[in-house]
């Protein structure tokens, strides 16, 4: 199998597995960074990775809710950290690509503004929190 350009600190994480604690994360802070299996995930545009591929993704807390996606820039396949886990703006209002500024809404992952092409957004990553946990959704039927 390959890994992704992710630390090898990021752990890997299959449908039905804990991501992290909710604890884990605060409002607006750091992200925390994972690893998905390709196969276990949904087929997007421009997805150039084979299905036992891994690639890197983030969960974060902003308003209350948690919200996961790839760490790929809807512009340029990039991951958007400035470092590790650093992906909000300074006002910890908005997803920020550290490359080329790309600015993403935190709820939806639509681009707001930058290079992405029009209506470009992140890949979402189904969750589930359950408990004091977050979890990678284990099937369709679990999401809804």
């Amino acid at each position: 199998m390959n890994t992704s350009m992710s630390p090898a600190s990021d752990p890997i994480v299959e449908r039905g597995q804990i991501i992290c604690h909710r604890n884990t994360l605060s409002p607006g802070g750091r992200a925390f960074r994972f690893q998905v299996l390709c196969g276990e995930i949904e087929s997007f545009p421009g997805m150039n990775a084979d299905p036992d591929d891994y690639l890197p993704a983030f969960v974060i807390q902003y308003d209350n809710q948690y919200f996961a996606y790839l760490n790929r820039c809807a512009h340029v396949a990039m991951e958007l950290d400035w470092n590790p886990g650093e992906i909000f703006d300074e006002e910890k209002r908005y997803l920020i690509c550290a490359t080329h500024y790309a600015v993403y809404d935190p709820k939806s992952g639509q681009c707001l503004r930058g290079p992405c092409p029009k209506g470009a957004r992140l890949i979402v990553i189904p969750i589930i929190v359950k408990d004091d946990g977050i979890y990678f959704a284990d099937s369709q039927i679990e999401r809804l």
